[in-house]
């Protein structure tokens, strides 16, 4: 145990051993992105460095599962969890701390040997350790490479924190992973971080950033124009042997680069060599979204840049056009028109139709591009990060992202080309988007990003993960909450973060009508959720459940039932667990029992007047004979008192 006044004042311990420090910041520790000290419970003295994760950009959840070993010349991911902020909580990956200062602190001119020794050794070594886990770096750029001290070799820093390769300069990626959206760049292959080194060895021999001062479209633009060597070196002299080296590792096609072992031994690596045969090129151009065109694969590059004039040229016959004629490729050129012909004729694909056939057209052209549609570019594999992105702020993408779902347009891509990476669980994904009820997009996003908050803006200040840390939140949020405390968002994260019982629970709500089915629906998943993951008292939040459940008393027709009820709900309120509520108003033996009394009541009731009515009919009947008797009565007197004064008459 260590007596550090960090620890001492730091509720919340990353892996119950980590304990981040956000007042120390270390601004050259995470490669651009933000990073603290971090201290090792278990150890004295240990300090390490602490990466924070945006709450719009996934971490690498794969790399964190597989490493948490020290590794020689890498920043290992140690642990990673949620650590208190100074207003709130964040999320943070604890690594080995770097050895030195950044080398981009002092971008100087190497010698050769150091390049090879110092940078190249060691950067290979660590290639080859994520190669063999089947892993990738992605993140080698020299802001994120260390060194301790002249003469020692470098360290490559932490990528665990972001999307791989999100941070990356363009130039120091390959048109074909440049171009695409941040988040859309994906794991790639360790290819990819053969061609970054390649771009790091370059700077250093120069002592400067190749195609420095140029934005990201001006770099793709020369890559794909001249080749990825060519368009890096065009204004540096690079030593002959550094040069055979480096044009391998900066090969376009990431087969014919070199596999990190085998930049361990330069001496076979020397006699190999891979020529690329270089692309058929027109003496004339082709104007394409302001792009001057000379070939086919700068070709695809200009109709994924502008969409509309892409599908013009294509329906026109201008692309086939200029392919037979001034590339001299009739083979391509007769490709494209069938395209074009199976587009006209097609007419199942709707709305769809011309983005596919731009989408085709591009892949057939240059069969390295990425997934292009819609403007957007993107490996599948980045799919997880796509809808963070989108998600986070850019809802075009996200709408991108559902109709790549919706089509199956990943798989309409990769059947083209059987090397195309596709996620394998893509046909997975499509059904948690296509399901009922709590499906879509949300719910892909949170099931695909587990180390990623609840997005509401009332979470904004804390990090909502788990059922657990929702309850919490709910029962702090509930005396201003109103009718509802669970909306669409969070009902796709309880789904996409809970098990089958409860997904059960949450598909009632999706799917019920009316306002008294989802006020029902709405309260019983709170139940199910406090039972199963938060069995403590939530008095706040059983309140505002009370204040729900107030007005279907009147339901109930035992008045002094009803009462009392309503005096046990604020009794029951208190004790704070809405399944103590649930159990008094939804008692269905007491509920019979009431409806059984409420029938006998109104049975006895129309009895009562039934005996009234017959009670009034016989009254009436009585009357009518009292009237008659009275009549003959008064009659018989009548006659009686004549008889008798007749007598007296006649008597005289």
């Amino acid at each position: 145990m260590v007596d550090d006044p960090i620890l001492a004042r730091s509720n919340t311990l990353i892996a119950g051993r980590y304990a981040v420090d956000t007042a120390q910041s270390l601004p050259d520790a995470g490669g651009g992105l933000p990073a603290f000290v971090a201290w090792d419970r278990q150890v004295s003295g240990a300090r390490l460095a602490a990466l924070a994760v945006s709450r719009d950009a996934s971490p690498r959840v794969l790399a964190l599962s597989v490493l948490g070993e020290p590794a020689e010349s890498l920043m290992v991911p140690l642990a990673h969890g949620i650590a208190p902020l100074a207003a709130g909580k964040g999320y943070f990956v604890i690594c080995s701390p770097p050895p030195g200062p950044p080398i981009s602190t002092g971008l100087n001119l190497w010698p050769e040997k150091a390049l090879l020794d110092l940078v190249l050794r060691p950067a290979a070594q660590v290639l080859d350790y994520l190669y063999r886990r089947k892993l990738t770096h992605r993140a080698i750029r020299p802001n994120n490479v260390f060194q301790p001290a002249r003469g020692q070799p470098v360290t490559l820093g932490a990528a665990w924190a972001a999307p791989p390769a999100m941070h990356q300069p363009a130039v120091f990626e390959s048109p074909y992973t440049a171009m695409c959206e941040a988040a859309g760049r994906g794991d790639g292959t360790i290819a990819d971080d053969v061609y970054a080194l390649g771009v790091l060895l370059l700077a250093l021999s120069s002592g400067r950033l190749p195609m420095a001062n140029m934005d990201d479209a001006a770099v793709i633009r020369w890559k794909l124009d001249l080749g990825s060597f060519a368009a890096l070196t065009r204004d540096m002299t690079v030593p002959v042997q550094l040069a055979e080296l480096l044009r391998g590792m900066l090969a376009e096609d990431p087969d014919h680069r070199p596999l990190p072992a085998q930049l361990l031994d330069l001496a076979k690596l020397r006699g190999r060599r891979v020529a690329a045969r270089p692309p058929r090129r027109s003496q004339t151009a082709l104007t394409l979204n302001d792009m001057a065109v000379f070939d086919s694969r700068t070709l695809a590059y200009a109709l994924f840049r502008d969409e509309k004039r892409a599908i013009q040229f294509l329906r026109n016959g201008l692309i086939s056009q200029w392919l037979r004629r001034g590339v001299g490729d009739a083979g391509l050129a007769t490709r494209i028109e069938d395209l074009v012909r199976n587009r006209i004729a097609d007419t199942k694909s709707g709305p769809l139709g011309d983005p596919l056939l731009v989408m085709h057209t591009i892949a057939v052209l240059n069969p390295r591009m990425p997934l292009c549609w819609r403007g957007f570019a993107l490996w599948p594999d980045a799919l997880a990060a796509v809808l963070a992105q989108g998600v986070a702020a850019n809802a075009i993408l996200l709408a991108v992202a559902g109709e790549l779902l919706a089509g199956e347009i990943a798989n309409a891509w990769s059947d083209q080309e059987p090397w195309r990476p596709v996620h394998p669980d893509m046909t997975q994904h499509r059904r948690l988007f296509q399901g009922e009820g709590t499906g879509g997009l949300l719910r892909l996003f949170y099931t695909l990003n587990p180390l990623l908050p609840n997005r509401i803006a009332g979470m904004a200040m804390g990090w909502v993960l788990g059922m657990a840390d929702l309850m919490h939140f709910l029962e702090s949020a509930a005396e201003k909450a109103g009718d509802s405390v669970i909306d669409p968002h969070t009902l796709a994260f309880i789904v996409a973060r809970s098990d089958r019982k409860t997904e059960t629970f949450a598909s009632t709500l999706a799917g019920a009508k009316g306002a008294a089915a989802i006020k029902t629906a709405e309260l019983v998943l709170l139940e199910d959720l406090q039972t199963r993951y938060y069995p403590v008292p939530m008095p706040a939040l059983a309140k505002w459940a009370a204040a729900r459940l107030r007005p279907d008393l009147i339901r109930w027709h035992n008045r002094p039932r009803r009462e009392a009820m309503d005096v046990r709900l604020d009794a029951l309120a208190q004790t704070g667990f809405i399944s103590r509520l649930l159990a008094v108003t939804e008692d269905l033996t007491a509920r019979a029992a009431d409806i059984a009394g409420a029938r006998l009541a109104s049975n006895e009731l129309l009895w009562i007047d039934a005996e009234i009515a017959a009670m009034d009919r016989n009254g009436t009947a009585r009357k009518a004979d009292s009237e008659r008797s009275a009549q003959a009565i008064a009659g018989g007197i009548g006659l009686s008192v004549f008889v008798l004064m007749a007598m007296s008459v006649l008597l005289r």
